[in-house]
Formats: C-alpha cells, sequence, structure tokens
C-alpha cells in the first residue's frame, strides 16, 4: 500500500522522548496503526494512564496523529498488607512500594500470584485491585487475592488403547494422589506424554472437578516404539585380493511390552569371520510407586581366538523428571585368554584380569523428536571406580614390570553428548562427542600399563565410520562428528559428515598415538516396510593417504513396530 510519514501533534501540548522516537516513522496505513498502538501501550506502562489516540488523518504522503497525553502517574501506596506473609516472603514483595504506575509490571505481578496460588491447590483463584484512590497524580490502591476452593487430585483416569498403568502415568507427569491441585504440572501434561517414545494423545487432557477434588482424564494411544534393525557391511578382505568379507548388526529393542513403562534390548553384532559382540539389558521403572528405578546389563565380546571379555551390571535410577535421571551402579568386568597355550604364552599384550566398579550416571533429554531430531541436545555422563586384579600373573613374563596384586584402582568416566540446530528451511546442524576415559593406579615402582583385552573399541558405522568395526584399542579417546542433514520427511535425511577421534593406548609392548578421520555421505528413507539408510565414506589415519578402494558401505534397516 501507499507509505505515509508519521508526524504526531499533542493535544494538550506535552510531549517527551518516546513520543519524538515514534515521529517520522513511515509506513502503510496498516504499520502506522501498528505503530500508534506500540507508543500508547509503552506510554500507559510508563504512568501516562489517561493517554491516547484522538484521531488519525491521511493526506498524499503524510498522516497526522492528535495524541492526548494526560498527566503522568505515581504510586503513593501499593499496599499488599492483605496478602499472606508467606505469599510476600516467597515472591519477595514490599509492603509497599512508590513507583511509577507501569500496568504491564502490574499485570506481570497479578499473573505472578495468580500461578503462584493455582499451582498449590486453588484452580479458581482470583488476583484483583480495590480501594482505588487518585489524588495530585497520585495512585493508591490494595491487591487483594481471592482463593477459592482448595482442590486435591483424585485419580488419573486413563481413556483409550494405550497399554499403560495409571501408576506409571503418574510417575511420568509427577502428579500424585492426594497432592495439591497443580496448573503448571497439568499444563505440562501433554508434552510430557508426546516425548515419551510408545505414547502420543489422541486428545488435550480433560479436567473433572467435585467438591474439593479433581480427576485428571487422559486419552492416550501406543505408538509404534519397538525396533527392530540390520546393518550389512561390505570391506576388503585384503588390499592384495581385494575380496569383501561381509560384517552385520542386529538390533530388537522392545518398549513398554508389559505395560509399566520396561525396556529391554538385545544387540548383537558380527565384526570378522570369528569375532562377535553382544548385549542384552532391562529396565524397569517406577519400583513401588516411587521415582526409583531398576536396570541391569549384559555383554559379551568374543576376539577370534584370542580372548573373551564378560560384564555384567546393575543400576538403581533416581528419575529427576521424565526426560532426565540419575543412577548409581554397580559392573563386574572379567577378560580371559583362549585359544592354545602356546600362543597365548608369546603374546604380552594379553591377560586375565577382573575389575569390580562402582559409580554414578547422568542422563539427559531434550531433543525435539527422538529419532530424528531437529533441534534439542541429548547428554550422558558417568564415572567411576574400583579395584582391578590380573588374576594370571604367574603366567606372564617376569621381565615386565607390572603391577599384579589386588590392591590397583581402575578409573573409568566417560560423556556422550549430541547437539541439534536448525539453520534453514529443513536442514540441521548436528554436532556429537563421545569420549572415554580409562586409568589405573597401584605401586608407584611398577609401569601402568593396560592389556589389549580391557581397552576400549571403537570403529565402524555407529562411531567412526569409514573404518571397520571396532578396529581401535584405546585407554583414553575422543570422537568428534559433525554432520549437515537435509530433512526431507520426518524419518528421512541426506546428510555428508566428518568425523575424527584423538585416541591413546599405552599396552605393554607398545604405546600408540593418533588421528584417525573420515568423510562421506549417507541417507535415511522411510518406507512402508521400515526406514532403510545407507552411507559411504573412506577414512584415513597415521600417514596413510584417502584411498577410495578402502572406502566402507553400510547398509541399514529399522522397522517399528
Amino acid at each position: 500500500g501507499q507509505e505515509f510519514k508519521l508526524t504526531i501533534h499533542s493535544i494538550d501540548h506535552y510531549s517527551n522522548a518516546l513520543i519524538s522516537s515514534y515521529q517520522d516513522i513511515q509506513g502503510d496505513s496498516s504499520n502506522i496503526a501498528q505503530e500508534l498502538n506500540k507508543l500508547l501501550t509503552e506510554l500507559q506502562n510508563n504512568g501516562f494512564l489517561a493517554s491516547s489516540i484522538d484521531s488519525v488523518s491521511f493526506n498524499e504522503e503524510n498522516a497526522h496523529a492528535y495524541l492526548f497525553l494526560g498527566e503522568k502517574y505515581k504510586w503513593s501506596a501499593l499496599n499488599f498488607e492483605e496478602l499472606e506473609p508467606e505469599v510476600l516472603e516467597k515472591l519477595k514483595l514490599n509492603r509497599k512500594k512508590i513507583d511509577i504506575v507501569n500496568l504491564n509490571k502490574l499485570n506481570i505481578l497479578k499473573k505472578t500470584l495468580l500461578s503462584y496460588y493455582e499451582n498449590r491447590g486453588y484452580p479458581f483463584a482470583k488476583v484483583f485491585l480495590q480501594n482505588i484512590e487518585i489524588k495530585d497524580s497520585l495512585m493508591q490502591a490494595s491487591l487483594f487475592v481471592e482463593k477459592g476452593s482448595y482442590c486435591s487430585l483424585d485419580s488419573i483416569i486413563l481413556k483409550g488403547e494405550a497399554k499403560i498403568t495409571a501408576n506409571y502415568m503418574s510417575r511420568v507427569l509427577q502428579l500424585n494422589q492426594g497432592e495439591p491441585y497443580n496448573q503448571k504440572k497439568i499444563n505440562a501434561a501433554s508434552k510430557r506424554i508426546n516425548n515419551l517414545r510408545f505414547l502420543s494423545e489422541i486428545k488435550p487432557a480433560e479436567l473433572e472437578f467435585k467438591k474439593d477434588k479433581v480427576d485428571l482424564y487422559l486419552y492416550l494411544q501406543n505408538k509404534k516404539a519397538n525396533t527392530f534393525n540390520g546393518i550389512i557391511g561390505f570391506a576388503p578382505e585384503n588390499e592384495e585380493t581385494g575380496k569383501l568379507f561381509i560384517t552385520g548388526e542386529l538390533n530388537l529393542n522392545l518398549m513398554n511390552p508389559f505395560g509399566r513403562g520396561e525396556e529391554i534390548y538385545l544387540e548383537w553384532e558380527k565384526m570378522e569371520s570369528s569375532t562377535q559382540k553382544l548385549d542384552v539389558g532391562f529396565m524397569y521403572p517406577y519400583i513401588f510407586r516411587s521415582n526409583l528405578g531398576l536396570d541391569s546389563d549384559f555383554s559379551l565380546y568374543k576376539k577370534d581366538s584370542t580372548y573373551l571379555s564378560l560384564s555384567a551390571g546393575v543400576g538403581i535410577r533416581v528419575f529427576l523428571h521424565s526426560d532426565s535421571y540419575f543412577k548409581g551402579y554397580y559392573k563386574y568386568k572379567s577378560t580371559t585368554r583362549i585359544g592354545d597355550e602356546e600362543n597365548l604364552a608369546s603374546s604380552l599384550n594379553f591377560a586375565d584380569v577382573k575389575s569390580n566398579i562402582f559409580g554414578g550416571y547422568y542422563y539427559i533429554n531434550k531433543l525435539d523428536y527422538i529419532y530424528n531430531p531437529r533441534k534439542g541436545i541429548e547428554l550422558k555422563l558417568f564415572a567411576g571406580a574400583g579395584f582391578k586384579e590380573i588374576s594370571d600373573a604367574k603366567n606372564l613374563d617376569d621381565s615386565l614390570n607390572l603391577n599384579t596384586d589386588s590392591r590397583t584402582i581402575e578409573v573409568e568416566a566417560g560423556l556422550d553428548a549430541n547437539f541439534y540446530y536448525p539453520i534453514y528451511n529443513n536442514f540441521v546442524f548436528h554436532c556429537s562427542n563421545t569420549t572415554r576415559y580409562l586409568d589405573q593406579f597401584g605401586d608407584q615402582e611398577k609401569d601402568i600399563v593396560f592389556f589389549e583385552n580391557e581397552l576400549y573399541r571403537f570403529g565402524g558405522a555407529k562411531s567412526l565410520k569409514g573404518f571397520d568395526e571396532s578396529i581401535f584399542y584405546a585407554s583414553i579417546y575422543s570422537l568428534q562428528n559433525v554432520e549437515i542433514k537435509y530433512l526431507f520427511e520426518q524419518n528421512s535425511a541426506f546428510y555428508i559428515f566428518w568425523n575424527a577421534a584423538y585416541y591413546y593406548r599405552n599396552i605393554t609392548q607398545e604405546t600408540t598415538e593418533d588421528f584417525p578421520w573420515g568423510v562421506g555421505i549417507g541417507m535415511d528413507f522411510q518406507t512402508k516396510a521400515g526406514i532403510f539408510s545407507l552411507s559411504y565414506a573412506v577414512g584415513k589415519q597415521f600417514d596413510n593417504p584417502l584411498e577410495l578402494r578402502t572406502a566402507k558401505i553400510h547398509f541399514g534397516y529399522i522397522s517399528r513396530f
């Protein structure tokens, strides 16, 4: 539309810097009207309660607004004497406060008071001014609260097909029977429900008030959250023949199988022809109607005919919110050499080792969508310590200056962090870091080294793309991944990535330090049958050049049911 230049005329011949800042603003008639409304709001918030625009006229290129400014009011007294002392203390309010009349601040104060009572059992509370007096541009009034009837939560009633208990929903929503009505928790219910992997709302929750009680009705349905997925990889067996060998992986994750929010997972992986890995675990939340949960896990790793590693753990979770928890855990680790005695005796990089570790673990998830996020963070932190014992010390070479008694203290720590940020339309920036630290303390006169079969393993499709599965062994490593993703559907994306790791390994016969990295492209594509994934990556380590013939191709498949 046509543009106009705004001129403001003061009817009562008063002006101030605020009015001057709106002079000569340009825009069409709609923009001029919006700017004048903003001016009035600011004037009234600064004490000019009677200010108004009497008329606006447009001619050719000019807009003329005629403003009545009026008097500037101040509080002579805003009394809080009718409010309860504990409320004044909680909200840090003075009994009397002299200030410019600011409607915005006054409205914020009223909303704060209203929220205070609505979250403490008074859903029908009202906040208002009484005893208003104006004299010589000075105002005084009293702030009153009418609490209304007290209400407490009676029952959570579930509607719909969802397979879940009311007790579980009570813990997730942090709403307990008999507690005071809490509007803040009621408002957060939809978000907390939809953040669950296996439940969603059919429609928003409803309330039924009855005398001093209230029932909460939840309308829930199941979401497809159980997953089955597999990956097949092809990699050169060796550079001379160029032949390929097949690697594989199968994962099964069951969410809420018994209707109490449980999780069960099984992961099997084959990295080489004679190397396999198995992980199983179970989690049961909110035991005994508390905020406590129980989890356990078991891991097995067999490295061809060299060694067998076992790990078993149990943890007690304390759920802080629906998206975070702290866990105390105990873990038993054992790694044993296998194979014929002659080969074992000739290798000084392996030994039979046992460890008992106690530690703590923290997890928080603030992702907007768990499967293919656009924004948010996810964070895992853990640290633990315990005693380590080399159980076959008599079989080790006496030339190794190792601490072989059971007084060695082993320390472990780790970080997993993911960050997602939308950069433009459907383009998303994703970066992640995975860090692991393993150390030990004992006799200072002995060497502090590790055996290869007790180290962390990484590399491959789920950690460092462009390399074979679990090819790297380290006592310390930090893995960084950077991706630019284009999300063309909710569960489909194209992406380019760069990933790199620093690692350090100090074992009995060697010390290694390097910065391997890889670069590549990939895609996830959703179909009715499931989500298919494909990635192509090439990696570089030590002083070796990038070679396309050593590139790794990974196929993946995820099915939800």
